[in-house]
C-alpha cells in the first residue's frame, strides 16, 4: 500500500503544484496589467489546479510519456511474431503458460522441496490438488528425450535435468510448460538461479513451445523474481526476458503471440512505456 501511495500520489501532487504555477501566472499577469484584483476565491483555485494537475497526469500517463500504460507491444522489424509485456494475472491468460520450476521436477509441495508459494508449488496445489501424480507422469512423459543425471537424494526426484530443459502438463484448457529455471542445492534443496540460467531457461522453455504451441499464445511470468534468488531488481529480470524471446524467436518462429506478464503490484516500479521506447 505505502508503495502504491509512494508510486502514484507524489507524481499526482507534482503535478497538482505545476498546475498551481502555471494557473497563478495568467492571474498575477492579469493582475498587474489591469491594476485590479482577479475575483477568484482561493477555493476554486485549490479546485482548478487539482483537476488540471490530476488531468495531465493521466493524460501524459496514457497518451504522452505512456507512464501509465498497463500493456505495451514491443515491435522489432523482420519478425512477425506480435510480443507483449502487460500488467496482468497470468493464470488468467489464454493458451500455454510458461512456470519455473527447480531441475528436479518434484512435485512434492511441502514448503521443503516446493514451496507453495512458489509459482511451481502454487500451479501443483491450484490444478493437481488432489493428483500430483498426473502432473508429474506427464512430465515424465514429455521429458522421455531429455538425459538427466542421477542424484542421491532423500526425498524428491532422484534425476536432475539441465537448465532450459521443459516439461508439458495440462489440465482440462489450461496448458503449461515447465522450465528447469535453478539449480537446487542437494545440501538443502534450496533453488537459485542466476541472470545466465535465466536466458537459458527462457530461451530453452521457448524452443520447447515452438514444438508443441501451434500458434496458441504464450505467456511468460517474471522469471526470476522471488524464491528463485536470482537477486536482479524488476526492470532489468524484464530486459533479460525479453532479450532472451527475441534472440529465440529470431532464429525460428516460436508462435503468434507472447506476452510477457508482471504481477500487478510492480505497477508502481516500472514503466511499460520505458520497454517500448528502448526495444522498439
Amino acid at each position: 500500500m505505502l508503495k502504491a501511495l509512494k508510486a502514484y500520489w507524489l507524481p499526482v501532487t507534482r503535478s497538482i503544484l505545476i498546475a498551481m504555477g502555471l494557473l497563478w501566472l495568467p492571474i498575477e499577469a492579469y493582475e498587474g496589467l489591469s491594476n485590479s484584483e482577479a475575483k477568484l476565491p482561493f477555493g476554486c483555485f485549490i479546485l482548478l489546479s487539482s483537476l488540471a494537475g490530476s488531468g495531465f497526469y493521466f493524460l501524459d500517463g496514457h497518451y504522452l510519456t505512456g507512464n501509465l500504460k498497463k500493456r505495451v507491444e514491443i515491435k522489432n522489424h523482420g519478425l512477425d511474431t506480435k510480443i507483449y509485456i502487460e500488467f496482468g494475472d497470468l493464470f488468467a491468460q489464454k493458451g500455454w503458460k510458461a512456470i519455473g520450476v527447480n531441475d528436479f521436477f518434484d512435485s512434492i509441495v511441502d514448503e521443503d522441496l516446493v514451496s507453495s508459494k512458489s509459482l511451481h508449488g502454487h500451479t501443483i496445489r491450484t490444478f493437481w490438488p488432489d493428483d500430483r501424480a498426473d502432473w508429474q507422469k506427464q512430465i515424465d512423459t514429455s521429458l522421455k528425450n531429455d538425459k538427466p543425471t542421477k542424484e542421491n537424494r532423500a526425498k524428491g526426484n532422484d534425476r536432475r535435468f539441465s537448465i532450459g530443459t521443459t516439461g508439458c502438463a495440462t489440465v482440462g484448457d489450461n496448458k503449461f510448460l515447465f522450465v528447469a529455471l535453478g539449480r537446487t542445492d542437494g545440501s538443502n534443496n534450496v533453488t537459485t538461479a542466476s541472470a545466465e540460467t535465466l536466458i537459458c531457461a527462457v530461451r530453452g522453455m521457448l524452443a520447447k513451445a515452438r514444438a508443441v504451441c501451434s500458434y496458441d499464445p504464450l505467456s511468460i511470468p517474471l522469471m526470476g523474481s522471488g524464491l528463485a534468488r536470482v537477486g536482479i531488481k524488476t526492470s532489468v529480470l524484464v530486459d533479460l526476458i525479453l532479450a532472451a524471446v527475441l534472440e529465440e524467436t529470431k532464429q525460428a518462429k516460436v508462435t503468434g503471440t507472447i506476452t510477457i506478464v508482471l504481477p500487478k503490484d510492480k505497477e508502481g516500479e516500472i514503466s511499460l512505456q520505458n520497454y517500448a521506447r528502448n526495444w522498439n
